[in-house]
Parts: structure tokens; C-alpha cells; sequence
């Protein structure tokens, strides 16, 4: 079946992630609508900034909110007639979105991460049935949208995938530091930095849409040769606490979601 965009979106907030849904809400052909207070001209060709939250209700009746999470209710409470709601505020619960709500309305929890501007995103969210065509067809070619089945686990892709693009990024650049540190450019080193990263991603998902079996490790395997210079690297990754790192990045991040759901 042909993807239909939505002819009309309404976007409250216009920061990182929601310029990034917007922009890619534009490039389908969708007529994106904007409020956002601390904004007097759209920084995106093709959304139309309005003025009011009563003028963006007049304009779509599908929401996205991209607000930072203490806003979230406050803004939603002054929507006077039901819509579909997306929040991607981190910890904010689908049940304060469904109490902050007119009645009648369809409410949706989202953590997207950034990589959708280039239609590679991670999304995971969470909804009623009623709500999950909405979704897919709101984020449809923007990457990877996947329904979660417990909202618990919400705070768990906020810390995974939301917060990852950070990890990922902070790895990178420790690869083209350490090729500077021993000789190479900037330059020279963020590049092969940059494409050892994609290239062995592209790989292993290669492998992995031909077997699902297929393990990282084994894969990782696959270059490591006794005595040669890979194990010596990945040696000194462990040593330096590598792997914990990343767990304790990803659970610290998952508990500062479930913080921000309390208030």
C-alpha cells in the first residue's frame, strides 16, 4: 500500500527534535504548521509559524509536541477540542498525556532520536491501538518506529536509542582524537573513523537480514586474530572499562527519564 502523508501537522516547539520531525514531515509533501514562543520567523523552509496556539488548533488535527517535558501538561490543557497528540518528551507518562487532554482525544508516547533528519532514526513508542496507524504513517520513511509493549520500558529507549546518537558521537570522536594523537590529520582520522563506524554497521546488518542468528561477537571474531593487533585494542577497551561504561551510560540516562516522569 502507498504511504499518504498527512496534509497538515501541527508542530508545538521547534528545538532540535522537533526542527528534525518537521523538516522531514516537509520533504513529504506534508504542510507543516509551527508555534513556538521564542520564534518570530520559521528557521525551516515550508513550516508556517503561527502565532497562537488557537491559530495552530485551526490549522491540523494532529499534534506534535516538542516541548521540554515540564511544558508538556500545561500545553496540552490549553488544546480546547480532541486531536491526536504526540508527545516525545522524555518521561512523561500516556497517562498524564491522556488526563491533560480534551476527552475523545488520541494520545501517543514517542522517543525519537535525531538521525531521523536523514530518514535513519530510531523510534520507539507506545499507544493504544487506536493510535498506532497515526504513528506509523506520521514517522513513515523517517527510519525505524517500533511499538513498545510496556510503557515501562519507554525510559529504556530514551536512554538506548534517544540518548545513543550522544554515545556514538562521543566515540567517534575518541577514535579521531586517538589517530591524531598518534600521527594522522584530523582530517585523515575522522574519515576513516567515520566510515570504520558506518561500513561495519552496513556490514553486520547485511549479514544480519540473511541470518538473524548472527552475533556481534561472533562477528567481532570474524577480525580478531590471535597475537594481532585487534585483540590488543579490544584489551586495552576492556581494561579502560569500555563495555560498562556504555551499560552504565544507557541505565543512568534510562534512570533520568523515569526521574523526569515524576516531576
Amino acid at each position: 500500500m502507498a504511504h499518504t502523508p498527512f496534509k497538515t501537522v501541527g508542530m508545538v516547539g521547534l528545538g532540535k527534535m522537533g526542527g528534525a520531525i518537521a523538516k522531514a514531515l516537509v520533504t513529504q509533501g506534508t504542510h507543516v504548521f509551527a508555534f513556538d514562543p521564542n520564534l518570530k520567523v520559521s528557521p525551516i523552509e515550508g513550516v508556517t509559524l503561527v502565532s497562537t496556539l488557537d491559530a495552530l488548533m485551526k490549522e491540523a488535527g494532529l499534534f506534535v509536541i516538542a516541548v521540554k517535558p515540564n511544558f508538556v501538561q500545561p500545553v496540552l490543557r490549553e488544546f480546547q477540542k480532541p486531536g491526536i497528540f504526540v508527545s516525545i518528551a522524555a518521561g512523561i507518562t500516556y497517562d498524564q498525556l491522556v488526563t491533560s487532554t480534551p476527552k475523545g482525544s488520541t494520545c501517543v508516547r514517542v522517543m525519537p532520536n535525531l538521525p531521523l533528519v536523514s530518514n535513519r532514526g530510531a523510534m520507539g513508542y507506545y499507544c493504544e491501538e487506536e493510535g498506532v496507524s497515526h504513528t506509523e504513517r506520521l514517522f513513515y520513511g523517517m527510519g525505524e518506529c517500533i511499538r513498545i509493549s510496556k510503557e515501562t520500558l519507554m525510559d529504556v529507549v530514551t536512554g538506548l536509542s534517544g540518548s545513543g546518537p550522544a554515545y556514538v558521537l562521543t566515540f567517534l570522536q575518541a577514535m579521531a582524537e586517538a589517530g591524531l594523537q598518534e600521527g594522522l590529520s584530523y582530517e585523515e582520522s575522522l574519515g576513516l573513523a567515520m566510515e570504520t563506524i558506518e561500513g561495519t554497521l552496513v556490514y553486520f546488518r547485511d549479514l544480519r537480514t540473511k541470518d538473524k542468528a548472527v552475533h556481534p561477537m561472533e562477528v567481532r571474531n570474524w577480525v580478531t586474530s590471535p597475537g594481532g593487533t585487534t585483540i590488543f585494542g579490544l584489551d586495552a577497551l576492556e581494561r579502560g572499562g569500555f563495555s560498562t561504561a556504555v551499560r552504565d551510560a544507557v541505565r543512568r540516562a534510562t534512570e533520568r527519564s523515569r526521574e523526569l516522569g515524576k516531576g
